[in-house]
């Protein structure tokens, strides 16, 4: 896996673009031709656009508007919006709490939902990282317009997965039938202008992401740059009706290296505001992730882990507010 350095240069090269509505109702072949190219593109840049997906344009636009409106709103309100309980990624996240230590912030704010359980599954997991319920501002629109995104993105995911686990020759379900009751969270993202020093911190610095699969929406301001494994950054520039798929730490280590959890970076270079709304998605916090479970991967580099506990590791170190 790439340490997570600063590439000194940009590279000529793109990230590849998939078409997805092929895989959703074409025929085996067709299916098997985009398990093909998602495993081809896992394996090269960790990163691809998903064309087709099949996420209605009203459904991401009133995302956009509730993420616009809520960073609006006076800062009090937000801060009412944080998680009633520490150790979670719902709710609102404050400006600067993304650092690690001896390192400069992330220049961003967030607001983070999460899988809604029912009454007795929480009473039973509440005493875990991640697991609680989520907090919502007053207006009950916002609410709705968050929580549609949310499962559309969550139904994409489980099908991408899909067509990951049938290009590694693996059960289809396999992944997605170890994301029930998942810590699965959906992040609206404020970027305010970059500053004019990176020394202060630049939108998101240079990291990976810790779960299976991230999926991702961006304005139209640019900014996403991925390291390619010659060690440059890709622009990864926004694509009119796209998601942008990135692979996760945990499907790297279960992959057993054959994925690619490639280390990104966001620099709002735009001079605006600039909004993102990712999905990062996740399993069961016990889930066990061994490569051993996926053949043709050689001889287990990575040993076998609990998934809840590598993900929340990853956030004490690279949060403020779980170390404190």
């Amino acid at each position: 896996m790439s340490t997570l350095h600063a590439p000194p240069r940009m590279s000529a090269e793109t990230i590849p673009a998939i078409d997805f509505s092929q895989y959703l109702y074409g025929t085996r072949q067709e299916r098997a031709d985009v398990s093909r190219d998602i495993h081809q593109a896992c394996r090269r840049y960790g990163f691809f656009y998903l064309d087709q997906h099949g996420i209605a344009d009203d459904l991401i636009d009133n995302a956009f508007d509730a993420a616009r409106e809520f960073f609006d709103l006076p800062l009090p309100e937000r801060i009412a919006c944080k998680a009633a309980t520490g150790l979670q990624n719902r709710g609102y996240q404050a400006m600067f709490d993304t650092q690690r230590e001896g390192e400069a912030p992330d220049v961003k704010e967030s607001f983070d939902m999460g899988f809604p359980l029912a009454d007795d599954a929480l009473a039973a997991l509440s005493h875990l990282p991640f697991y609680s319920r989520n907090a919502w501002p007053r207006d009950p629109a916002f609410r709705s317009r968050v929580e549609s995104l949310y499962f559309a993105m969550l139904d994409c995911g489980h099908q991408v997965l899909r067509a990951m686990a049938d290009s590694l020759g693996i059960d289809t379900n396999f992944f997605v039938a170890r994301c029930r009751q998942p810590f699965t969270n959906m992040r609206l993202v404020h970027y305010p202008p970059q500053p004019k020093a990176q020394e202060e911190g630049i939108g998101a610095r240079a990291h990976t992401d810790k779960g299976l699969i991230t999926l991702l929406l961006n304005d139209a301001n640019g900014g996403l740059h991925v390291e390619s494994d010659s060690g440059a950054w890709i622009d990864a520039p926004p694509r009119p009706g796209a998601l942008i798929i990135n692979v996760g730490d945990l499907l790297t280590r279960w992959t057993n290296g054959r994925f690619r959890s490639a280390v990104h970076r966001v620099v709002n270079a735009s001079g605006n505001e600039r909004f993102s709304i990712p999905q990062f998605h996740h399993l069961n916090y016990f889930a066990e992730v061994n490569p051993s479970d996926i053949p043709g991967g050689g001889e287990s580099v990575y040993p076998a882990i609990t998934a809840g506990e590598f993900v929340s590791a990853g956030f004490r170190r690279d949060r403020k507010s779980w170390r404190t």
